[in-house]
């Protein structure tokens, strides 16, 4: 929404079905997508690592980043 409000690029590759997510997915050991989205099942996987959420995503992002194109 806050892309469309500001006329800020998309990033598509975080939207729900996105690239981000279904290389997420079996990333934390799920066999299909989560109808909660990404970021909830990030939270859910660092709270039981016992750690930040915030942490856990820019870790993951950064390994997404250095995969191939998708």
């Amino acid at each position: 929404m806050a892309t469309e409000i500001h006329g800020a690029p998309s990033m598509k590759i975080f939207e729900h079905f996105g690239s981000f997510s279904t290389w997420l997915w079996p990333r934390l050991g799920m066999r299909y997508p989560s109808a909660l989205g990404w970021a909830v099942e990030i939270e859910r996987a660092a709270e039981a690592a016992g750690a930040p959420a915030a942490d856990m995503f820019f870790k993951l992002l950064d390994e997404f980043r250095t995969e191939p194109v998708r």
